[in-house]
């Protein structure tokens, strides 16, 4: 637009009174005349651009017009910074001060100091402190998000093997399946063509509660709770067969799916548990609430409610799944959902693995940064498995920046001092020999004193992560910084005396979420550390450890004995001898067992079954001759009948 319309254009605002230059009016040419509008007049700006052009003389008297004003303002401009930097007479500077005023300044600061040690700390302050939580809070969630990319374990997959490996595979699968109606997407795994519709009576709603964020849970409809109490029905006979049939009349039931997952992989059929998580996980999301989204960190799921505890116990086992695998990072990604879900109390305690996922993963950078804004908040100091695998991330660190060698030195120190138990197990399953001077030290053998609940900790972190430290650049670090905690120990530094004091206080119990998190881990020799208070029903495949303060929708059926109930153990072993034993067949009642007609003719068919049985045993007993010396044909002394002795 040229300098002559908007003169046009603010002469018809009004504007021409404000001191701005006003075009003069030709007599002679209609087309200048500008008729003269009211401010409030209604009007459009861009009806001048559609309007016809000006002539090469008017833009030449507009540049020239233009060009003068412009020089105007510069000097207006000038002058108006020359009376900024002038000060008023009589005025001095803010650095001049005199001696009163300092007193007084001084005075004034010693009240407010007087104040703020009386009543706290300024409001000013106060909000400082608050914008610094809220900037960690912030930090937090942005380290905890779920990136939907790497959740898909193929896409890894293809990663490491290359995709033409992978593309082949699930061709041939899927050409062994056949060719079926394609399912719905999914964000945690790949639907196959061959299941069955997801739509099985789930529904998801949300919640009040007295916690941040946005609370959901599942809900069951009339025909999914019918089925569900025949499932605790089937479960509470301990009959898997009854499971299956459940399984096959309602191919999506998610705990049927969840149990005999654990059947299959006690069976050692790996491929088909963990397709029935799969299968559990897809239905479980295919009822999700509209709001409800895996990688919003402000979404959650109280682990309380009886019906929500399916999602966590399949999303631990798909991760064991996927991380057999050697999917670290599809793993890491499914374990900062696993944490966002409850993170109050993280009932699966996946606080426990996420460091050994970054590691594998070598996302050290990651770990380090979660240790630093987490651990005032949770205490991850007194966890050995964060404290050990900070240390190692550091040192991974370290070989592309030296700077950080010291700082990983001392941080293994301090795990070192802290959590001696970890050491010589880890150097026995690295299967390093250990120097003479670690394997003899009192520091380092003496375990009697270490709580149990440390114990089991110690245990599950060093099967856990042991891998990690075998690598060759590892080993030598870790022998140098054990030589350095030795000569500490020796001079009875304060920390170690500390660390001895702290081991002693604390760790006198485990919690519920650890414990339920050992099991599913299923590491032999930790579960075999557990306590024994673990009844039956906490080691439920379906619903492990289930909290004390549970939310039941479900009341399971009394359970009827079994000949396994049978107090007497030489009653059960003779049972068992019989040919028509069954070990679930229930039990008869005390009156039809010890007395009538009955009770008699079944104990004397009893008796003479066992005593046929015993016959049977006994004459089909055959001595297996011993081999002795290379070619086996000469008989000891011992071998030969008593009656040829002489």
């Amino acid at each position: 637009m040229s300098s002559r319309a908007m003169r046009r254009l603010q002469e018809a605002q009004g504007l021409g009174g404000l001191g701005l230059p006003t075009p003069e009016v030709d007599d002679e040419g209609e087309d200048d005349v500008v008729p003269q509008r009211t401010f409030n007049a209604p009007r459009n700006a861009f009806s001048l651009l559609l309007g016809a052009s000006c002539s090469d003389t008017e833009v030449k008297e507009d540049d020239g017009d233009e060009s003068s004003r412009h020089e105007t303002e510069q000097e207006t401009t000038k002058k108006i910074k020359k009376r900024r930097k002038k000060k008023p007479p009589g005025k001095k500077g803010i650095g001049a001060r005199s001696s009163e005023d300092n007193l007084d300044l001084d005075e004034v600061e010693a009240s407010v100091r007087w104040v703020e040690s009386t009543l706290g700390p300024v409001a000013n302050e106060v909000q400082q402190r608050d914008s610094y939580e809220t900037k960690d809070d912030n930090l937090i969630t942005n380290l905890l998000r779920v990136e939907n990319k790497f959740l898909n374990p193929e896409n890894e997959m293809k990663r490491i093997f290359g995709s033409r490996v992978v593309q082949s595979e699930n061709n041939r699968s899927r050409k062994q399946r056949g060719a079926r109606t394609l399912q719905r997407g999914s964000v945690l795994v790949t639907p196959k063509p061959s299941w069955p519709n997801p739509k099985t009576g789930l529904s998801m709603r949300n919640i009040e509660s007295d916690q941040d964020g946005n609370w959901f849970t599942w809900d069951h409809s009339p025909q999914y709770q019918t089925v569900q109490m025949e499932f605790l029905s089937a479960v509470e006979s301990m009959d898997h067969r009854r499971i299956m049939n459940i399984l096959n009349k309602n191919p999506m039931h998610i705990d049927s799916m969840l149990q005999l997952s654990e059947i299959c992989k006690m069976g050692e059929d790996s491929a088909m548990a963990a397709e029935l998580i799969e299968r559990t996980l897809y239905v479980l999301e295919s009822s999700f609430h509209f709001s409800f989204s895996l990688a919003n960190t402000n979404c959650h799921l109280d682990y309380k409610r009886q019906e929500n505890r399916s999602f966590f116990i399949a999303l631990f086992r798909h991760i064991s799944f996927v991380s057999s695998r050697a999917c670290y990072r599809t793993a890491l990604e499914l374990t900062k959902i696993l944490l966002n879900l409850d993170p109050k109390e993280d009932p699966m305690a996946g606080i426990l693995m996420v460091d050994f996922f970054a590691l594998r993963a070598r996302e050290y950078q990651w770990l380090r940064d979660f240790y630093t804004l987490l651990e005032k908040k949770r205490n991850l100091n007194q966890l050995p498995n964060l404290v050990y695998s900070l240390a190692l991330a550091t040192f991974q660190l370290s070989l592309a920046d030296d700077k950080l060698l010291e700082t990983a030195d001392k941080l293994l120190q301090d795990a070192l001092i802290s959590f001696p138990d970890v050491l010589l197990p880890l150097l026995d399953k690295c299967s390093i020999d250990v120097p003479m001077n670690v394997c003899t030290h009192t520091y380092f053998m003496d375990t009697r004193s270490t709580p149990a609940a440390l114990a089991t900790l110690c245990s599950l972190y060093v099967h856990r992560t042991y891998h990690c430290w075998k690598e060759p650049e590892v080993l030598p670090w870790l022998e140098r910084n054990c030589t350095a905690v030795i000569s500490l120990i020796d001079k009875k530094v304060e920390r170690v005396t500390q660390s001895i004091e702290h081991r002693r206080i604390r760790y006198q119990g485990l919690p519920r979420n650890i414990h339920r998190h050992v099991i599913m881990s299923e590491f032999p020799s930790v579960v075999s550390a557990l306590p024994g208070n673990l009844t039956r029903a906490a080691a439920t495949s379906w619903d492990p450890v289930p909290p004390v303060d549970s939310i039941n929708t479900y009341t399971a059926p009394p359970r009827q004995q079994t000949v396994l109930d049978d107090p007497s153990s030489l009653r059960l072993f003779f049972r068992s001898l019989l040919p028509n034993f069954n070990p679930e067949e229930p039990l008869p009642p005390p009156g039809e067992a010890q007395g009538g007609a009955e009770g008699g003719v079944d104990l004397r068919n009893s008796v003479q079954s066992l005593v046929g049985a015993l016959r049977d045993l006994l004459g089909n007993i055959e001595v297996v001759d011993g081999a002795h010396g290379e070619a086996g044909d000469e008989a000891s002394e011992d071998d030969i009948p008593p009656g040829e002795w002489d």
